[in-house]
């Protein structure tokens, strides 16, 4: 178990402690936690990170580890190691609802172990009218437990802020948002790219995509299915003051070409902010 899991004795499944079992493990990553963390830290290892600035805010791709992850690593590896509150912001693919969905789970699962979900922020956002809890939004997901192991490797104790997005203006979510951020809060949009064009096709369409987010145009275009939580980012950066980097943008082909064809891609993008 990670120095970021948390053990939970007894009844595992009761309402006191119910854990959102790891949904992904197997399919999008490794299911052995041996297996995962050494994967995940090789990608960790290939990042030369150790002169820049740490961050707080980033934009990850949440695909199988095999395609995405060592384009993810590279904003995960320039994690401020002062993190306490992560807050995952990720789309919905298997539910459709209006507004925000919050979990109503204390744990989220993964073979490295449980990480706490931050009960008092959750509770407090609730209070929100755009926020619910939607049943089933997240039995499925893997948007938002892809990010875990990363973090459960990089960092110490820390809780987490789990939001799945639906029909909602990213702005509301932004607003929503701010008043719980500080220097031990991490955002992270995760989002991956367009998807199923063509490789030229999909590089055009990533770097039109790219080009909207490093301007900073909230309302400019962006092809990608967390695009939502994208812009979310994108407007909680430019009311802190904060700077897009970008780090990596490849697509499935060029990270994995032995498992693909060009003719059918996903793009993925690392994007740091930094003062």
């Amino acid at each position: 178990m990670s120095a970021g899991a948390v053990a939970v004795q007894g009844d595992r499944m009761n309402h006191e402690n119910k854990i959102r079992k790891a949904a992904a493990a197997g399919k999008f990553y490794p299911s052995s936690p041996s297996a995962l963390r050494e994967e995940a830290e090789e990608y960790l290892s290939i990042q030369n990170s150790n002169a820049l600035p740490s961050v707080n805010m980033l934009i990850a791709p949440h695909a199988g580890y095999v395609f995405s992850g060592a384009v993810a690593a590279g904003g995960y590896a320039r994690v401020s190691k002062d993190v306490k509150n992560v807050f995952l912001i990720g789309p919905s693919h298997y539910q459709w609802f209006n507004g925000v969905h919050v979990s109503d789970a204390r744990y989220f699962e993964t073979p490295l172990g449980v990480v706490e979900v931050n009960q008092d922020i959750v509770k407090r956002l609730r209070d929100n009218p755009f926020c619910s809890t939607v049943p089933d939004a997240e039995k499925l997901e893997h948007c938002l437990e892809v990010q875990l192991p990363f973090l459960q490797i990089l960092l110490g104790r820390f809780t987490i802020i789990p939001v799945l997005t639906g029909k909602v203006n990213p702005s509301v979510i932004a607003e929503m948002l701010l008043p719980f951020l500080d220097d031990t809060s991490l955002v992270i949009a995760s989002s991956d790219l367009s998807h199923f064009f063509d490789q030229n096709e999909a590089r055009r369409v990533d770097n039109e995509s790219i080009k909207t987010i490093m301007t900073g145009l909230v309302d400019g275009f962006i092809d990608g299915c967390g695009e939502t939580a994208v812009r979310v980012v994108m407007d909680l950066a430019k009311r802190l003051g904060l700077h897009p980097q970008l780090l990596d943008a490849r697509t499935s082909y060029e990270t994995a070409p032995e498992y693909g064809s060009p003719d059918r891609v996903v793009g993925y993008v690392s994007i740091v902010y930094v003062p």
